[in-house]
C-alpha cells in the first residue's frame, strides 16, 4: 500500500506528541513491512537531516503552520496526487481525499474542559466534528478508546487502540555508567536517594495533592520535580513548592534535557505519579523500564498500563496517597518486588511493537 504519514511534529511540536511520533516514524521507517510510506514533514525543517531512507521511503515537505487546517486542506490534496491508498493524520483529519486514518492522542478536553483554557477547547473541538469523516480511528490505550465512545466518536468507524513503546535508553541503575549517574546527579544537584515525578507542572497532574501528602509522611529524602511549570495551577501549589524548595524537601529541576532523564529515573527510590486523567502516561512506563517502583492513580490509563507492577492509589484522596507514599519508604522488599514486576510489564512495550500494529490496522480493510 502507498501511505501517507503525517509527521510534521517530528522535529518540533508538542513534546509529549514529538515522542511519539519520531519513535513511531523510526519503526515505520526500519520496517515498512512492504508498503510505501509518505512521510510529510513541515517545510521550514526541509533543510534538517531526515534521518531515513531507502526504496520505501519518500519525504513530502508541507507548509505546517497550522496543524488542523494542513490536515484538511493540504494533505488530502497531496494525498490525491500521489495516488496513496490512505493518510494517517495526528488529531485532525479531513473529509477528503484519500482513505482518513485518524490518530487521536486524547480527547480529555472533552472530559475535563477545566484543564484546558478556552482558545484550547474551540481549537480541539474540531477534533470530534472531524471524526465524523475518518476510515479508522487509532489512539493510545484502552482507557482513552472508552473515553472517546463515551462521547460519541467513532459512531461512524472503527477505533482501535496501539500502545505506545519506551526508548531504550531508559534502563535499571545498574547497567549505565557510575561515571554517567554521578554527574547527572551533581549536574541537577540530587541526593543518592530521593522521590521523582516527571511532567508538566499543572493541575491536572495533581501535584498539590501529592505534595500534601509527601508533605506529612517521614520522608527524610526530597521528591524532585523534572517539569516545566504550566499555565494554569492550583491555588496554593506555588507556596507550597516554595516552602518545601526551603525546607529542602523539594528540588525543582525544570527541563531538563532527554539525554539526562535516564539517569535521572533510574536513581529515583519511586516515581510518583498520580494525575487525574492521561491518556496513556508515558512516563509510568519509563520507570518501570529504569526499574523504579511506581505509584500512580488507580482511575485512569496508568493502571491499564502499569497492570499488576505498579502500587495504585486514589488520586483524590489525600490520606491514600500519603499511605502509599509511605509504605514505598518504610517497605524496601515491596519497592524490590515493584522493580522486579515492572521490569518484566515493560519488556510487553516497545515502538517497534507499535508500528508494526500500527502498519497492520492500516492495511486491514
Amino acid at each position: 500500500m502507498k501511505i501517507g504519514i503525517d509527521a510534521k511534529w517530528y522535529f518540533e511540536g508538542p513534546v509529549s506528541n514529538r515522542v511519539v511520533i519520531r519513535n513511531l516514524v523510526a519503526s515505520m521507517a526500519a520496517d515498512p513491512q512492504g508498503h510505501q510510506l509518505y512521510f510529510f514533514l513541515s517545510r521550514k525543517h526541509r533543510h534538517l537531516p531526515f534521518p531515513f531512507e531507502g526504496p520505501n521511503i519518500r519525504r513530502v515537505y508541507v507548509w505546517a503552520g497550522n496543524n488542523m487546517l494542513s490536515n484538511l486542506l493540504l494533505l488530502p490534496v497531496l494525498g490525491i496526487k500521489l495516488n496513496l491508498e490512505g493518510i494517517l493524520y495526528q488529531n485532525f483529519g479531513s473529509f477528503f481525499g484519500p482513505a482518513r486514518w485518524l490518530y487521536i492522542h486524547d480527547v480529555l478536553f472533552l472530559q475535563y474542559p477545566e484543564f484546558f483554557s478556552r482558545t484550547e477547547r474551540i481549537y480541539f473541538s474540531l477534533i470530534p466534528f472531524l471524526s465524523r469523516f475518518a476510515s479508522k480511528i487509532i489512539t493510545i490505550s484502552q482507557h482513552e478508546q472508552e473515553r472517546m465512545q463515551r462521547f460519541g466518536l467513532g459512531k461512524h468507524c472503527s477505533i482501535s487502540f496501539v500502545h505506545h513503546g519506551w526508548e531504550m535508553d531508559f534502563r535499571p541503575a545498574n547497567q549505565l555508567p557510575a561515571e554517567q549517574l554521578r554527574a547527572v546527579r551533581e549536574k541537577y544537584g540530587l541526593p543518592e536517594q530521593y522521590l521523582l515525578y516527571t511532567g508538566r507542572i499543572n493541575t491536572r497532574k495533581n501535584l498539590l495533592v501529592l505534595l500534601q501528602a509527601f508533605e506529612k509522611t517521614t520522608a527524610e529524602s526530597p521528591m524532585v520535580f523534572i517539569g516545566s511549570k504550566d499555565w494554569k495551577n492550583e491555588a496554593g501549589l506555588n507556596k507550597l513548592m516554595d516552602q518545601l524548595q526551603q525546607q529542602g524537601k523539594l528540588i525543582l529541576c525544570g527541563r531538563v534535557p532527554f539525554e539526562d532523564l535516564p539517569a535521572i529515573f533510574c536513581q529515583a527510590m519511586a516515581f510518583c505519579f498520580i494525575s487525574r486523567a492521561e491518556g496513556f502516561g508515558l512516563p509510568v512506563l519509563e520507570a518501570m523500564a529504569s526499574g523504579v517502583p511506581v505509584l500512580t492513580s488507580a482511575n485512569s490509563a496508568m493502571a491499564e498500563i502499569g497492570g499488576q507492577a505498579v502500587l495504585l492509589t486514589d488520586p483524590q484522596d489525600q490520606n491514600a496517597v500519603q499511605s502509599a507514599i509511605q509504605r514505598l519508604l518504610d517497605d524496601r522488599n515491596l519497592r524490590r518486588e515493584l522493580s522486579d514486576a515492572g521490569l518484566r510489564r515493560a519488556e510487553g512495550f516497545s515502538w517497534e511493537r507499535s508500528a508494526s500494529k500500527l502498519l497492520n490496522l492500516l492495511s486491514r480493510k
